[in-house]
Parts: C-alpha cells; structure tokens; sequence
C-alpha cells in the first residue's frame, strides 16, 4: 500500500501528538508500505533527539525549510529547554471579582471576531493553505489510504482534500475530540459540525479511546468508529541501573499537568492521613517530579506540609525522564473524566505501562467508571481513585497505600503482577498492525500472506 499520513505535530517534536502518527508510519513502513509523511514543522512541546532520523520514510514539511522542525534538524536551532512564558495580564492591578466581570463581558462582546480571525488566519490563510499547496505539488503520485489525524482542523481539510484528488481511502483519526479545543464558545457549534462532518464523510473512522469513539459514533448518527489507542515502545535506553531505593516508597510525575483538570491532592491527603496514623514516615516516602510545573507541585505538597517528600528533578530529557520512572515503585497518572471530555487516556498512561510500575491513577471529574478505571479493571495496572467516588474510594486508597508502604518497608520492593495483555495490547507494534487490517479493510482487500 502507499500510505499518505497527514498531521501537524511529528518529530523532532516529542509530545504525544507527534509520537503516534510516527509510530504508525514507523511500523508501517517496516511492514512493507510505502509511507509518505506530511507534516506541519510546528512543535508543540520541545525538539530533541530521541528519534534517529525517519526511518526510511518521506517527510514533507509544509511549511518549508523556516519551520522550527526543519530548523532544529538542520542545526539551525535548539529548541530542547523549555522557557515557561512570562508576563501578566494589564488588569492584574484590579480586584479579582472587577477583572472577572470584565473578562466575561469582555469575551462576550469579542467572541465572534475573535472565532473569526482564530478561524481565517490560523487555517484557512495560516495553516491550510501552504498544506493544500503541498499536496498539490504530489499530484501525479498514488495513495491508496489517506490517514489524517486530528490535533488540529486543518488535517482534517487535508485529509478530505488529499483523498479526492489522488482517488484515496480517507482514515480520519480522532486522538481529541475537537469540542474542548475551540477558541471560545461562539466558534463550538462551527467546529461541532465540523467533526460531524468528517467522521460522516470519511471512509473509515479511528478514535483514541472506546468513550471517544462512542461519542463520536453517537454525534455522526450511527456510523461505527473503530479504537486506535495510543501506545508505547519498550524502553530503548538502558535503565536498568536506575533502581528505586529500597527503604523508600517512591512515587513519580512527569510531565505537564494541567491544574484546570487534572488533580493530585487525592494522593497527597491520603499521605498525610497515614503520617498523621502513624502508618507510614515521611523520611521514607518520595515524590519524584520532573517537569516545567515545579511550582504546582510545590504549592500542592506545602498545603498539606508534605514538603520534605517532593524532589524536584526539573525539565529533563526523555531519556533523563526513564531513568527517574526506573527509579520510582509508583507511576502516577493524573487525569479527568466529565460530561464534556470523557475518555481521557493522557500519554502518562503508556509511560507507565512500558516502565512496568504499578499505576495509580487520579481522575478528576463529574463523571464515574472512567476508561482509566476500566482499563485499570482489566489488566489489574494499579490503581485508578475517581474524585467523584471519594465517599466510596478514599479509604480504599489509604488502605492500597499502606500496603504498597508495608510491602516496600519489608521486602525492600513492589511486587506487580498486572494480566499480561497490558504489555501486548498497547505496544506501537501491535496497534499498528491493527491499523493495517484497518487500512486492508477500507480498501476491501484481504492482506497476502
């Protein structure tokens, strides 16, 4: 098959976004497909070289040799250490209730213009158009399968326009549902029909997680979403020297954290309870975190006087990340699950299932029974504590806490046992070839054997 991926994000960019289109083109080319790239050269997260090169593939980048990508692999630039925006807002010397009321009457009276020009000069002038002209330049090649993913609309433009003009099948994958990504709520019902549109319109259509896909699948009337998960790839640095101490219970984070949706004081109140019980001791519990979000951590933890249990490691490397994880009992998720955004499965998930840790995950929210607590149910990966279950769970967690600390304080380690499907069912490997029989299927195809 030729195989033409379109997405904004891919490497050198690390975040997630970018990970998944080049682990599926990765594994596809090395099952035999001609793989074509067409990416935008933005970063969405830092640029560093946790990936050799592309594997043989052909990447087209859009928006030309200036992108920060095309710069950063040609020398040109080194966008590996994070710089955390400055600044403030110029009402920040009015009392908080005054600068609420001027922000929402604020929004209110600029929303429309705002979605306008968010809309003409981000994609259709911004984005789109250099994408368009890219495809245009590929016109007398073949595609049998055109897979755009989600991350931002303009693909999905993409996606529907490469398809018709190289007389393709057109994969539209959802890694987000794209409601939670509009620019204000003006624009919501625009982008709405949006989505609906393209999971209508295209051939066949992949979601990140089973709550996605349903909801997708409920919004385009029907039509059947197939589940593409995120994934991992095995560690592929050595770690192995990296071990957790053995008087110590050791937890890690690292990552971004969002403080609007994601939540870790469950974890931290449960801490402090057992200290004030005498069931466990300070000076034998840790909190790795590395990441650009020390200053959350540290105003969380000191509000529980829990200070002396966090080791900030900083903004570190992916490799630098492993080896923390490798030096951790615990990996620590933090998620959410509402009436507006079901499904979350952040890329925490994937880390923690390769570094072979029990996973506790901490789910904010409105809604129960997240896809984290399912997955949790199926594979036994830990432990997954759901905010709005806090009568039912909180105990449950103190008491899962205290014997992972009495485990650790007696044998010097954690034992971890999780079904082992949970290695196999989200490895890059495997997910791509489910997309492979995803992309024999649209065509109507059977694969040679």
């Amino acid at each position: 098959m030729k195989i033409l991926i379109i997405t904004t994000y891919y490497p050198p960019d690390t975040a997630i976004a970018a990970v998944r289109p080049y682990m599926f083109a990765k594994y596809l080319k090395q099952y035999g497909h001609d793989v074509t790239v067409l990416r935008s050269g933005l970063l969405q997260q830092s640029a560093d070289r946790s990936f050799s090169g592309h594997e043989g593939i052909r990447v087209v980048t859009y928006l030309g040799e200036n992108s920060p990508s095309m710069r950063f692999e040609n020398g040109q630039a080194d966008f590996m250490q994070y710089t955390p925006p400055s600044g403030e807002s110029r009402i920040a010397f009015l009392p908080e209730s005054l600068r609420k009321l001027l922000a929402k009457m604020y929004h209110t009276l600029v929303s429309p213009y705002d979605f306008y020009r968010w809309y003409k000069k981000t994609y259709r002038q911004g984005r789109f158009a250099p994408m368009k002209a890219a495809i245009d330049r590929m016109a007398d090649e073949r595609f049998d399968v055109v897979f755009s993913t989600y991350g931002a609309v303009e693909n999905i433009w993409g996606g529907e326009y490469a398809s018709k003009l190289f007389g393709a099948k057109w994969i539209q994958d959802f890694r987000d549902p794209i409601e939670p990504h509009a620019p204000n709520k003006f624009g919501l019902p625009f982008l709405k029909r949006i989505q609906k549109k393209a999971v209508r319109d295209c051939d066949l259509c992949t979601a990140v997680s089973e709550d996605l896909a349903k909801h997708l699948s409920h919004q385009a009337g029907g039509k059947i979403v197939h589940t593409l998960y995120n994934g991992y790839e095995p560690n592929d640095t050595d770690v192995d020297y990296a071990v957790p101490e053995k008087d110590r219970l050791t937890f890690c984070y690292t990552g971004t954290v969002y403080p609007n949706q994601q939540d870790c004081t469950p974890l931290l109140r449960a801490l402090r309870r057992l200290v004030d019980d005498g069931k466990t001791s300070l000076s034998k519990v840790r909190i790795l975190y590395a990441g650009k979000d020390s200053a959350y951590w540290s105003r969380q933890i000191k509000e529980y006087g829990l200070e002396e249990l966090l080791i900030d490691c900083g903004y570190v490397s992916r490799e630098e990340s492993a080896k923390i994880q490798a030096k951790s009992d615990i990996f620590l998720v933090l998620s959410w699950n509402t009436k507006a955004e079901k499904g979350v499965l952040t890329g925490k998930l994937y880390e923690g299932i390769r570094a072979k840790k029990p996973i506790l995950s901490l789910v904010a929210g409105d809604v129960p029974y997240s896809e984290l607590n399912l997955i949790n149910k199926k594979y036994n990966s830990g432990f997954c504590y759901e905010n709005c279950r806090e009568k039912e769970q909180f105990g449950q967690l103190c008491d899962y806490l205290e014997k992972l600390y009495r485990e650790k304080m007696s044998t010097g380690s954690i034992s971890y046992k999780p079904e082992p499907a949970l290695e196999t069912d989200f490895r890059y490997d495997m997910l791509s070839k489910r997309l492979e029989k995803l992309c024999f299927d649209v065509m109507g195809q059977k694969k040679s054997t």
